[in-house]
């Protein structure tokens, strides 16, 4: 078959490591090890099942599943049958998961029974074939069971580059939220770009701890096993947790979230653990304080970088390089992955020079295809020839991107603008917090009013009065938030992203109710 010479496939990921590793340890989930040799046949025979089962090329397998070596298999399984793959968030409402099924018409789910079996009767009414993951839905329908008798032998399969591989669903902040279609040779090309970038070694330990639905977890741990390196999941994130894996496992590369290294930093335990193992830490969904950077830096890792992406682009997109962290503070996102261009784009299709924002812009192999069953989307975040990424930004200097706000969250206050991820840079110098976000929320005078919402590190108090003139010694007078609101708690994706929509719409009254 003449695509079996030259083409492009996530599986044959899998199986090329297998060839070179066979008894190399790929992935460690609790006690379980399965050696590369072990992967390919688990990944072959779950494939083979699916085709076995009367599924045809294109038809559409969703999952709501957490991190498991199970989980791993059966995305690779989907892959190596030519099917489509649709991760979803476990954690989005019950109504969010019927319309993407009915959206990409699921012909099957796999699931974890914790995260369906209050909600199963309404799923079944859209998909009735369910199989369990882990866990038991009360039926013999699960994934071990599955994989018994079949052949270990991968199918042969036509495979185009270009095809889809996946459906990603970003979250909806405004309506229903929309399908990315990702092409096997997109998440190939962008897991290679990882590797160079990140310095992967053969000998790498990685960290599998973010969720795999995700395309950030997905691509660090597609881009560990396309190397050949040995990956260590563990199920969601916990500080002792994390740190007894990173000494027992002498993890050498992980990506988490800036609160979460802040976690570690400050735990009362964390000299009990050797974290000396660690070699890359990488960051990502937020920026990281000053302060914090340089005590993560100081203190748990020599090397952190920051890596930015959208499942539409995928990841990672620009890097913000170990060696340039210390040397500049802000939003920088660095420079460019070598797998694609990034450009500073008018509203008319130009490209700025060095200095002037505009929205931040891509090509590459990475790219979507576009958004599932949403033409006119497509086009929008094509215009031009470029992918648009509904940020702003602009080079600096030395070449370096500087993310300003995406579009959609700059504060237009007083015939102003304020991006607000710099007045949340400056909320969270402020020693009492631990997290905040700022908000345009309306105002009869100001149209926007810039409002911080904050919450505390344990054990601290603040006032409103002291963070206001926090503020004021950093900020210009416009900048400064109007009020400002403690929290216990964010609203947060299950990927760490705030949730600014959120409080726009809960606190949409905040300044009539004031006033």
């Amino acid at each position: 078959m003449q695509n079996l010479i030259n083409r492009v496939a996530i599986g044959d990921i899998i199986r090329r490591n297998a060839s070179r590793f066979p008894e190399k340890i790929a992935i460690v989930d609790g006690l379980r090890e399965i050696t590369y040799q072990e992967l390919d046949e688990l990944t072959n025979q779950f494939a083979n099942f699916l085709l076995n089962s009367g599924f045809k090329k294109g038809d559409t397998i969703a999952s709501i599943c957490g991190n498991s070596w199970e989980y791993v298999v059966a995305f690779n399984g989907i892959a190596k049958a030519g099917l489509i793959w649709v991760p979803m968030n476990p954690g989005i409402s019950v109504a969010e998961k019927l319309y993407i099924l009915k959206q990409v018409e699921a012909k099957m789910i796999l699931a974890d029974a914790p995260f369906v079996e209050n909600d199963l009767q309404e799923i079944k009414q859209v998909c009735s074939n369910i199989m369990s993951v882990r866990g038991n839905l009360g039926d013999t329908n699960t994934f071990l069971l599955a994989l018994d008798g079949q052949l270990k032998k991968e199918p042969i399969v036509e495979i185009q580059d270009r095809d889809v591989a996946q459906i990603m669903f970003t979250s909806g902040t405004t309506g229903n939220p929309k399908g990315v279609m990702t092409s096997h040779i997109a998440v190939y090309i962008a897991s290679l770009g990882n590797i160079i970038e990140s310095d992967f070694s053969e000998d790498e330990v990685i960290l599998t701890m973010m969720p795999l639905f995700h395309c950030a977890q997905h691509t660090f741990t597609m881009s560990a096993l396309h190397r050949g390196a040995k990956s260590i999941i563990i199920n969601g994130f916990e500080p002792e947790t994390l740190m007894k894996t990173i000494d027992t496992q002498k993890i050498t590369n992980m990506f988490a979230l800036p609160m979460m290294y802040k976690m570690i930093l400050d735990h009362p335990k964390r000299s009990q653990y050797d974290l000396s193992s660690l070699r890359r830490c990488t960051y990502a969904m937020a920026p990281m304080d000053k302060k914090s950077l340089q005590r993560c830096i100081n203190e748990i890792c020599p090397n952190f970088a920051l890596g930015t992406g959208q499942t539409e682009m995928y990841p990672s997109t620009m890097v913000f390089r170990p060696e340039e962290q210390l040397r500049r503070f802000g939003s920088y996102w660095g420079t460019s992955s070598l797998i694609n261009d990034t450009a500073i784009m008018d509203d008319d299709g130009n490209i700025l020079p060095k200095g002037e924002v505009g929205e931040i812009v891509h090509r590459g192999a990475n790219v979507m295809n576009g958004y599932f069953k949403n033409p006119e989307e497509t086009a929008k975040a094509q215009a031009f020839g470029w992918h648009h990424t509904g940020d702003l930004g602009y080079w600096d200097e030395d070449g370096q991107l500087v993310f300003v706000d995406r579009k959609k969250d700059i504060i237009k206050t007083g015939g102003e603008n304020v991006a607000s991820i710099k007045v949340e840079g400056t909320l969270l110098m402020h020693d009492d917090v631990a997290n905040a976000v700022a908000v345009g929320l309306p105002h009869e005078h100001w149209a926007e009013a810039v409002t911080a919402f904050i919450v505390l590190k344990p054990g601290r108090t603040s006032s409103v009065e002291k963070i206001i003139e926090h503020c004021k010694q950093h900020l210009g007078g416009f900048q400064v938030p109007k009020s400002v609101i403690f929290l216990e708690q964010l609203p947060m994706t299950a990927t760490g992203k705030i949730q600014k929509h959120v409080l726009r719409k809960k606190y949409e009254n905040h300044y009539q109710v004031i006033n």
